[in-house]
């Protein structure tokens, strides 16, 4: 399938975040791992959903919380998350920007897409896909893999430089012992990203479901005495914006106007958030993938206005010529990967 988007985005012991800005953040993981169920809940705890949202989102008389987030028909159909769907909340402490990536590998690159901009990320687990109780063998438990889609997503928000990862172990209440659970996965958890060298701001259980851990604390559960997820996000720290290093620039979203008579540059507008650096016209830059060049032509604010723009603002960027460049790609500084 090829989906398009229809939405435009114009530490351990002590977290120190700035509660004063909004936070944008992912939730990825593997498909069926609660992402979107999980927003869902955020958002109807938040009570940012109307009565009326609530009554069109009903299935047998219960309320499926991940269609508040499951936009598309295709995903409607098919009960899975395609495109990233971006939504709003706020606490008494401050505002978020939430992105649900998709878990199924064919959608990596949007769910690349949406990390490129995100000043977190919360990878889910599904517990009770993951065989946990595992044999103790020679006084050691066995470390059994976690799944594919959990590690790749970790280790991609890792390599965008996402600065807050977070693990929500999801579905503890379907598993009987679930303080053995949560020990076994979490230790699982912290031997790869020790491995991967990522480090981790906070290992949580939850139940998007029944909201367990998720906006309030549900004591004494799995033996965690930590905060809710939702404390946790409260106090994360934002991405402070490096003008020193070179150029990026996540390509978001593809304006195409080719009824346009003017030859004289490319007939496309790459829109994204300028994720390091500067852009301005005249500017030389590579295209990834496929390492082709091109010198900007125009660049245009979120209001459309042409100017230079700097890092964690948006951008409309033309080239002088017409590359293959499509939602996912990157705009780099020649030299800079």
């Amino acid at each position: 399938m090829n989906a398009t988007t229809t939405t435009t985005f114009p530490v351990p012991e002590t977290l120190h975040g700035d509660t004063g800005t909004a936070l944008r953040f992912i939730t990825c993981g593997s498909v069926d791992d609660g992402k979107s169920t999980l927003i869902g809940r955020l958002l109807v705890d938040s009570k940012t959903v109307l009565q009326d949202q609530l009554a069109g989102v009903q299935r047998g008389g219960e309320t499926d919380l991940a269609l508040l987030t499951d936009g598309l028909s295709a995903e409607r159909e098919q009960g899975i998350t395609i495109d990233v769907a971006y939504r709003y909340f706020s606490t008494a402490r401050r505002k978020f920007i939430i992105g649900d990536a998709p878990g199924h590998e064919q959608y990596t690159r949007n769910m690349v897409t949406a990390a490129s901009s995100a000043d977190a990320a919360v990878v889910l687990i599904d517990a009770t896909k993951l065989d946990w109780a595992a044999e103790v063998e020679d006084g050691e438990v066995v470390r059994r893999e976690l799944l594919p889609q959990t590690r790749r997503h970790t280790l991609l928000c890792h390599l965008l430089r996402v600065q807050s990862i977070v693990f929500a172990v999801n579905k503890l209440d379907a598993i009987a012992d679930a303080g053995l659970a949560f020990e076994r996965i979490s230790s699982a958890l912290a031997s790869f990203a020790e491995a991967a060298g990522v480090r981790v701001a906070a290992t949580v259980p939850i139940s998007a479901l029944k909201g367990w851990n998720v906006a309030s604390r549900h004591d004494d559960w799995c033996g965690y005495e930590g905060p809710s997820l939702i404390e946790l996000l409260e106090d994360l720290p934002v991405t402070q914006q490096d003008e020193a290093v070179p150029f990026a620039f996540p390509v978001q979203w593809v304006e195409k106007f080719s009824g346009s008579a003017d030859t004289s540059k490319g007939r496309r507008v790459f829109w994204g958030r300028v994720a390091s650096g500067h852009v301005e016209p005249g500017q030389r830059v590579a295209v990834l993938p496929g390492n082709q060049t091109a010198t900007v032509a125009q660049v245009l604010s979120h209001t459309r206005q042409p100017k230079t723009v700097h890092a964690g603002h948006s951008a409309g960027i033309v080239l002088d010529r017409e590359l293959d460049v499509s939602r996912g790609d990157w705009l780099l500084a020649p030299g800079a990967f």
